[in-house]
C-alpha cells in the first residue's frame, strides 16, 4: 500500500476516534423563580475537580497509531489487537486491519475489514462502507490453502504451523496470510506426516494427505513443475547448421588421421632409401613414399571438407532466421564451398 493510501485509512479510522469517548457533564440545575433567600453556608464538602484519566485501551490506541505511521508495523499492530481486546472499537478494529495490510498480511486484514464493516453498519456508521471497499479489494489478492486427506478419519488431528485446522476447513480452499507453513498429520498409532507449503497472493496451494496404512520413508514436499517455453519446430537453418557443423569435424578428425599416417609412411620411406642396399628394398621406400603422398592428399582433401562443414555450421548459426510467416521472402543468400588437393574454403554470396 502506498503512503496516500495509508494516510487516508489514518485519517478515516484513526480522527477522533479512540477506543473511549470523553462524557459531556450535565449541565446544572435552573433555580426556581421567586425571592431569593441566603441559604447559609453550606456544611456539603465541595469535591475538587479530578479530570478524566485515559484508559489503558486510549493509550493503547494512541500508541499504536503513532508507531503505525513511523512504519513500525510489527508493534502497532500488537499493541492496536490490546487496545481493540481491552475495548473494541469501530476505529480500533479498523486500523488494526490497515496496520496488518501493511504487514503483508492480507487475510487476516481481510477478515478484519469485514468485521469493522459489520460493526460499523449496525450502528449505521458511515466508515462501514470504506471497510467493505477495502475487504472486496483484498479479497482478489488473497492466498488459499487447501488441506485434502486421502482417506477420511475422524481421529486425525492436522496442523498447521502447530495449530490445529478444524475438521470443516480440510477439503477447503481457505484464505491465509501470504508465506511458508509446516503441514502435520497425526493418526492414531500410525507414523505421522509432514510437509511444507508455500503461498502466494491470488494462488491456491494444495497438500494432500496421504494413506495412513502406506509407510511414509521420508518427508515428502509439495511438487512444483517448471513451465518450459515451447521451443517452437526446428527451422531448416538450425538443421543445416547441425549437418554441415558433424560433417565438418567428421572430415577433420579423417584429416588428421591421414596426416599422421602420411608422416609415418613419409618417415619410413626415407630411412629405408638412405639404407638400402638391394633393388627389392629400395622398391619397398618408394611404394612407402607413395602411399605417403596418397595419405596426404586425402589429408589435405578431408581437413578441407572439415573446414568447409565447420565454416557453413558457422555461418548458419550467425544468419538471422530467415522462416517467417508464409509469403515472406527471403534475401537470397549462398555459401558456395570449394574444395583442392592442397586445400578448401567456402565463398559466401548476398544479393542486396
Amino acid at each position: 500500500m502506498q503512503r496516500g493510501n495509508k494516510l487516508s485509512i489514518l485519517f478515516v479510522f484513526a480522527l477522533g476516534l479512540g477506543s473511549a469517548e470523553v462524557l459531556a457533564a450535565d449541565p446544572p440545575a435552573e433555580t426556581p423563580p421567586g425571592p431569593t433567600t441566603n441559604p447559609g453556608p453550606s456544611t456539603q464538602p465541595i469535591a475538587p475537580t479530578v479530570p478524566r484519566e485515559a484508559s489503558r485501551a486510549d493509550v493503547l490506541f494512541e500508541e499504536g497509531k503513532l508507531l503505525m505511521e513511523q512504519g513500525k508495523f510489527v508493534e502497532a499492530c500488537d499493541k492496536l489487537a490490546e487496545s481493540d481486546a481491552l475495548d473494541p472499537a469501530i476505529g480500533t478494529l479498523g486500523l488494526l486491519a490497515a496496520c496488518h495490510e501493511q504487514q503483508g498480511r492480507i487475510a487476516t486484514a481481510w477478515r478484519e475489514y469485514k468485521q469493522t464493516a459489520t460493526r460499523a453498519e449496525a450502528v449505521g456508521d458511515e466508515r462501514g462502507s470504506f471497510a467493505r471497499e477495502r475487504s472486496k479489494t483484498l479479497e482478489a489478492e488473497l492466498p488459499r490453502l487447501l488441506v485434502r486427506l486421502v482417506v477420511v478419519d475422524p481421529n486425525i488431528v492436522v496442523l498447521r504451523n502447530g495449530v490445529r485446522i478444524q475438521p470443516d476447513e480440510l477439503g477447503v480452499a481457505t484464505p491465509i496470510d501470504p508465506g511458508t507453513y509446516e503441514i502435520v498429520a497425526r493418526y492414531p498409532n500410525k507414523p505421522e506426516f509432514r510437509t511444507t507449503v508455500t503461498v502466494s497472493a491470488r494462488k491456491v496451494s494444495e497438500v494432500e494427505i496421504p494413506n495412513p496404512t502406506v509407510p511414509i520413508a521420508k518427508t515428502t514436499e509439495p511438487k512444483q513443475l517448471p513451465i518450459l517455453p515451447n521451443p517452437g519446430p526446428i527451422s531448416g537453418q538450425k538443421i543445416g547448421a547441425i549437418v554441415a557443423g558433424g560433417i565438418g569435424l567428421v572430415g577433420l578428425g579423417l584429416g588428421t588421421a591421414f596426416g599422421i599416417s602420411a608422416a609415418s609412411k613419409n618417415g619410413t620411406s626415407i630411412t629405408i632409401r638412405q639404407s638400402c642396399n638391394s633393388a627389392p628394398a629400395c622398391e619397398e621406400g618408394k611404394q612407402l613414399r607413395e602411399q605417403a603422398f596418397a595419405a596426404a592428399t586425402m589429408s589435405n582433401v578431408a581437413v578441407g571438407i572439415g573446414i568447409v562443414g565447420v565454416g557453413t555450421a558457422v555461418v548458419l548459426a550467425l544468419l538471422p532466421n530467415h522462416s517467417g510467416p508464409a509469403g515472406s521472402k527471403p534475401k537470397d543468400a549462398q555459401l558456395v564451398p570449394w574444395v583442392a588437393p592442397d586445400g578448401g574454403g567456402a565463398f559466401f554470396v548476398q544479393h542486396f
